[in-house]
């Protein structure tokens, strides 16, 4: 059967047999061809690498390869991968594919998605006219030596990529299904964006109703519109039909003399009554809406924004009184105040708790070392030496930037073509020291800005939290203790421990030079 398989996929892919004869000259074996139901064009390759092979790569288990007969590979087809090896058997290793495409392209494609899933590229057409200039081995070597994983600072998209927060996933998932509202807020680059787009699919993946929108930038007519297009497609997709709406034509495009935001809550109304259950809206960037300096968007404009949100709220109010389905909404940002403050200029603020806030502080201990050990797997890099864990951990608080940004930095100094290479401890130290852009000490220094930026009083409380002078050290403690909101976001957000020293204790030099 194997054998048949095999023949059939020879035949129908272009380079296939010369494929098969490059894994036969490594010492690889194809045990399973299956061809894609889904597209012809598909097939499925599992393989089982040599010995040596998998020792020097840590390769232990089967890899998935797809063979993908597209002129030009999209980045769907990776997710394709990365879902099936997620969803996949246990056997197969989840940290590394083989993509077999006609597309010479396919190779930037993939390094452009650097910290995602490693993925080896083979051009079927280039093997076919000049076979394998070097062997496959050495093509995973070079992988592994190339790309960067941890040098990634946008937000994580793929599932594959995505570290811990295992916590905060349940906590989530738990809102949700009963329709509470939550706001998530932390630290510059402390992973919010990654959980919104993690749960987010999530959540879709399990048949919910998910709409997403980022405020920044948006104007409220924007928000507004961007809600009705999406709940429109969401309706359609449901039921074939879309109801008669004001402000949208049959086919979810705006009407050209309607207004928008006068007609936008009863539309939103007829909208939800077609869908499916409960909508789940995301919505990142939350803080833009709160005026008073500190949005991108004019005062006016985040004003407009502001009551656009408020009115949002009423709708949810007024439909579970009502006993319908309404809105569960999931937001992140920065600062908090607008559902921590009870008034904005002097009047009531209609958003004040409007959600139930959850604080995103730093990875735990054991996430930071699964996300430091698993991106270095996939580069050909050993974190085995637990002192070289306890020092990321101590320095960078679990902070999944700052913490990869002394992993990239500590990779570039590997000796050329060791692999696998087991990272020292004098090489993360030797990062701490380094000055200049895109170094860990700049990194830290800016997050330290973000907060204060943010939070200056919080802030300008560190130098005597962390004084050389016990006595000074002492009595702020005491302080920030008998005044809990004085200092609130310094605990919350993983400035500091539970007992005001710092969480991060790369940090302590800038607050106190």
């Amino acid at each position: 059967m194997l054998a048949g398989h095999k023949a059939k996929f020879e035949r129908m892919v272009s380079g296939g047999k010369e494929f098969n004869k490059l894994l036969r000259e490594m010492g690889a074996e194809p045990y399973r061809f299956v061809e894609d139901p889904k597209d012809a064009r598909r097939w499925w390759i599992y393989i089982t690498l040599p010995e040596h092979v998998r020792e020097t790569f840590d390769l232990h288990l089967e890899v998935l390869c797809l063979s993908a007969a597209y002129e030009r590979v999209e980045p769907r087809t990776l997710d394709i991968i990365a879902d099936r090896l997620r969803k996949g058997e246990a056997r197969l290793d989840p940290d590394f594919a083989i993509l077999l495409t006609p597309d010479g392209g396919a190779e930037n494609l993939v390094r452009r998605r650097r910290g995602q899933l490693p993925i080896l590229t083979v051009d079927a057409n280039a093997l076919i006219e000049h076979g394998a200039p070097i062997s496959l081995r050495e093509r995973i070597a070079q992988v592994m030596v190339t790309h960067d994983h941890y040098d990634l600072t946008k937000p994580i998209t793929e599932p594959a990529a995505f570290y811990g927060r295992r916590a905060e996933v349940r906590q989530l998932d738990f809102a949700l299904d009963r329709g509470q509202s939550v706001g998530i807020f932390g630290l510059r680059k402390a992973g919010k964006t990654s959980l919104l787009n993690y749960v987010e699919k999530h959540r879709a993946e399990q048949g919910k109703p998910v709409i997403r929108l980022d405020v920044s930038g948006l104007s409220a007519e924007q928000f507004q519109l961007g809600l009705l297009v999406e709940c429109h497609k969401l309706v359609r997709a449901a039921s074939g039909t879309a109801p008669r709406l004001t402000s949208l034509t049959r086919d979810g495009r705006p009407h050209p003399v309607a207004s928008i935001s006068t007609h936008w809550l009863n539309d939103l109304d007829i909208l939800l009554d077609g869908l499916p259950g409960r909508l789940e809206l995301f919505i990142d960037e939350i803080d833009q809406a709160w005026p008073g300096g500190r949005s991108n968007l004019d005062e006016e404009e985040a004003r407009a924004l502001l009551r656009c949100l408020t009115q949002l709220r009423g709708v949810i109010q007024r439909r579970e009184a009502e006993g319908k389905d309404s809105i569960g909404i999931v937001c992140a940002g920065v600062d908090p105040a607008i559902f921590e403050r009870p008034l904005l200029d002097g009047r009531d603020n209609l958003l004040y708790k409007f959600v139930r806030l959850s604080f995103l502080s730093p990875m735990k201990k054991d996430e930071m070392q699964e996300m430091v050990r698993s991106l270095g797997r996939r580069m050909g890099l050993r974190y085995r030496d637990p002192a070289t864990i306890d020092f990321l951990f101590r320095e960078f608080g679990g902070h999944p930037l700052l913490t990869r940004k002394a992993c990239s930095a500590a990779a570039g100094t590997r000796p050329d073509d060791v692999i696998p290479w087991h990272v020292p401890l004098e090489a993360l130290q030797e990062t701490l020291h380094r000055r200049g852009p895109n170094t860990p000490r700049t990194e830290v220094a800016d997050v330290l800005k973000s907060f204060a930026d943010w939070f200056g009083d919080e802030a300008a409380m560190l130098p005597l939290l962390w004084s050389g002078d016990l006595d000074e050290q002492r009595d702020a403690r005491e302080w920030a203790e008998s005044e809990p909101d004085m200092a609130a976001h310094l605990m919350l957000y993983g400035i500091t421990d539970e007992n005001w020293a710092p969480r991060i204790h790369a940090m302590r030099e800038h607050v106190l030079k």
